[in-house]
């Protein structure tokens, strides 16, 4: 790029991306991000960071002014405010009153780039320029950035997370069970920066990823002021405070501590000391933080955490059933485990059943065994090739059966040879016989293993089949089955039940978690915990809350998030607290059904964004962009930008490649937005859409889906040629099920392809 050309660039940030400083004759100084390695990530980062230029003010932040390549890399071009680069300051002690210097102004461009909506997740000192003589701080490196209120960050592997490790909130790991918000930013930049620049060190030190990850969600560090003698014990309070495990516990803006540390400064110019003091006695947010800790469930996760700690100890199998109303917070307490997997490195699966997908053999342990399989290939080429050497010895000659259920795997075992046909019950021995030794491959002592199935109320015969034998065979160990399920949706007839009692009888442990609804005292504190208030002036509110909900913690959240949405509950920012009227809240007459709450709420985003999420909703409780653009017809960055609204809302959330609902009553509530009488029609119209998009390849990889959509508009079928392929589908799709040893699902298929043929069924 010829505009680049007169400059002389010198290094201030290494690493993936690095930072550059152009000076040259009359030139006005820029700063160039470039690419060092040639990945996906990279560039992604450096698009993502400009497309931000417009919400990044040149007052605290290096403003991306161009996107280009320079020196063979792609380059992102900033105007440059001046100042250093934090991490050149560090190595030892700041010393208090430099550090008070720099601060202040560190935590008030923090504070403009929340104001702008964004989380930054990325601050580290590298990320920071300063410049001490006037004042300034400006941020850098907003490759991550978001402009969500809340992310939610899966449990993928530490070093695949995106972020800076030792510098990252516990819930940026993935391990929390929490949402990363503005005040993740805040543990980043106040806490660790913070303590870095007091004491010359970090807060924690670590070998490898993994143990990074268990100094930030279990570690306390040591005070500063126990580190190095002379940092005044408000000081070191403030940066503790910042550096807490739960964000309910930490500052909740960047103002709030802003102010306190310009307290401190305030002191220490005048007296040379800084008094104790309350903190945090201007930290008030004016946006509704719904907190994310678990109320009354506190001796059931116990419950659970202590079988997982049986099955580390011991090597047994443990099957753990947690039932409850839908929305009571069954998945809310699985994921508690998450934190418990990280000492012993244990690994973590889940997978959900769909109330309308119910046919799809195995879907769901595909579903679950993807995510594992989808990591390995992030790992190392040594590491990669042990995976890859385990699974080919435990799968043998059979690892097709395997491959048909999870195809990533054929990338890292490669091609598999067809398998021989067998008579159904040898099938069916067979299979369960190469699904157990996979499933071996994961649970080991050196990394045992958590599967966490959701809905089990929709689970199909042959994965109940295969799950009895699972955790009844000698054979399985370093396995803890955690199964969910609505109770008051399973009947005494159910097939579930009745595994259930031939498990028992095989003197399998199986521990039961029931949820009952919370009690007024917990409704309480969730709503004086989010209100930033005490408990009595909000228990008329949480009285009407618990009387509308039953205490159901969804419903709760859900019904108390309307209030603000339709200003019932609104921040007096003169009063510095929420205001609400119980009386005009009682006069709204809110509906006491969760669904019709969430349709109506559904009904006030744009009408693009709602039919996008009635097709979701046809599609399952998580599909693939790539499929939901070509159902609409339309673009992957159309449908991105059709997605957002509801992302924003926090309905549905992005993983990968793929989106899906928040929750089943998401899902059911988008669903419910289709007439009755329309839903064969969709159906019909999505199994066409897919149908004629597939190659044969396709077809086959995805024969399950397509089925399913056309098995369910097949009513409406009437062109003779079309009911010939539609036919032709359903008995692929059975033979498929059947050869998988489905065998009611097989059914399901070939009785709708008789039906279709006018044949009489049963």
């Amino acid at each position: 790029m010829k505009e680049l050309s007169g400059y002389v660039f010198s290094p201030l940030r290494e690493g993936d991306i690095a930072l550059y400083r152009g000076s040259g004759n009359g030139l006005a100084p820029i700063l160039l991000a470039a690419a060092e390695k040639t990945s996906l990530g990279c560039i992604e980062r450096l698009e993502h960071e400009y497309a931000l230029k417009g919400e990044l003010d040149a007052a605290w932040a290096a403003r991306p002014v161009a996107l280009t390549r320079y020196d063979d890399r792609l380059t992102l071009v900033l105007e440059d405010p001046g100042g250093a680069p934090v991490d050149r300051l560090l190595g030892r002690p700041l010393g208090v009153t430099n550090f008070l210097r720099i601060a202040i102004p560190l935590a008030g461009a923090l504070r403009r780039v929340h104001e702008r909506g964004l989380i930054h997740k990325d601050i580290k000192p590298a990320n920071v320029l300063v410049d001490a003589a006037s004042g300034g701080a400006w941020l850098t490196g907003f490759g991550i950035a978001s402009r969500l209120p809340r992310e939610h960050q899966a449990p993928a592997p530490p070093e695949v997370i995106s972020g800076t490790l030792a510098y990252m909130a516990p819930e940026q790991t993935g391990r929390m069970n929490r949402s990363v918000d503005s005040r993740s930013d805040l543990y980043a930049l106040g806490g660790v920066t913070f303590y870095e620049m007091l004491t010359g060190q970090l807060p924690f030190t670590a070998a490898d990823p993994m143990e990074w990850v268990h100094c930030h969600i279990a570690r306390q560090p040591v005070p500063p002021n126990e580190r190095v003698a002379g940092i005044p014990g408000p000081l070191s309070a403030i940066v503790m405070k910042l550096l807490a495990k739960t964000a309910e516990e930490r500052y909740q803006t960047a103002a709030g501590a802003e102010v306190d540390i310009r307290r401190c400064l305030a002191e220490w110019e005048a007296t040379g000391r800084i008094g104790p003091f309350p903190l945090g006695a201007h930290d008030v947010s004016d946006r509704l933080l719904i907190p994310e800790k678990l109320y009354g469930r506190e001796r059931e996760i116990d419950t659970l955490l202590g079988c997982f700690d049986r099955v580390v100890a011991d090597g047994t199998v443990e099957l753990v059933l947690v039932s409850g109303y839908s929305g009571i917070g069954k998945s809310s307490v699985v994921n508690e485990l998450h934190k418990a997997l990280v000492p012993p490195r244990g690994l973590f699966a889940s997978g959900k059943f769909d109330q309308y997908n119910r046919d799809i053999p195995y879907a769901t342990l595909g579903q679950a065994f993807q995510s594992l399989v989808r990591s390995l290939l992030s790992q190392t080429d040594a590491e990669l090739g042990r995976w890859r050497d385990s699974l080919r010895e435990a799968l043998g000659p059979n690892g097709q059966l395997i491959v048909n259920l999870v195809p990533e795997l054929e990338l890292v075992i490669g091609k598999q040879p067809p398998v021989a046909e067998l008579p159904p019950q040898d099938a069916q021995n067979r299979f369960q016989m190469v699904f157990r030794r996979f499933l071996g491959v994961f649970a080991r002592r050196e990394h045992p293993l958590a599967l966490f199935l959701d809905d089990l109320q929709w689970l199909d015969r042959a994965t109940l089949d295969l799950l009895e034998h699972l955790v009844t065979h000698s054979e399985v160990r370093h396995l803890l089955l955690v199964g969910a399920y609505r109770d008051n949706e399973i009947s005494p007839a159910h097939p579930l039940l009745r595994t259930l009692d031939a498990i028992r009888d095989a003197d399998v442990r199986v521990r039961e978690i029931v949820l009952a609804p919370l009690g007024l005292d917990d409704v309480n504190r969730f709503i004086a915990d989010a209100l930033h208030c005490a408990p009595d002036p909000a228990r008329p509110l949480a009285q009407l809350v618990h009387e509308k909900t039953a205490g159901n913690p969804f419903f709760a959240i859900q019904f108390f998030m309307a209030l603000a949405d339709e200003r019932l509950l609104a921040f007096d920012p003169v009063a510095s607290a929420w205001q609400w009227n119980i009386d005009r809240i009682r006069a709204k007459s809110y509906t006491d059904n969760v669904v019709d709450l969430l349709a109506g709420k559904l009904k006030r985003l744009s009408s693009t964004t709602q039919e996008v999420l009635k097709q979701l909703a046809c599609l399952g409780n998580v599909a693939e962009i790539a499929t939901l653009s070509l159902i609409h017809g339309t673009t992957a960055e159309a449908m991105h930008a059709a997605l957002w609204e509801a992302v924003h809302a926090g309905l549905v959330v992005h993983q990968g490649s793929a989106c899906k609902f928040l929750h089943d009553r998401f899902q059911q509530a988008a669903y419910s937005l289709i007439p009755d009488e329309q839903r064969a029609d969709v159906h019909l119209r999505i199994g066409r859409a897919l149908l004629a998009s597939m190659t044969q390849n396709d077809l086959a990889d995805h024969l399950f889906d397509v089925a399913n959509q056309l098995n369910r508009g097949a009513e409406l079928l009437v062109d003779p040629d079309e009911k010939a392929q539609v036919v032709a589908i359903e008995l692929r799709a059975g033979r498929k099920a059947k050869a998988s040893t489905a065998y009611a699902s097989a059914c399901t298929y070939l009785s709708t392809g008789m039906t279709l043929l006018g044949a009489k069924v049963g």
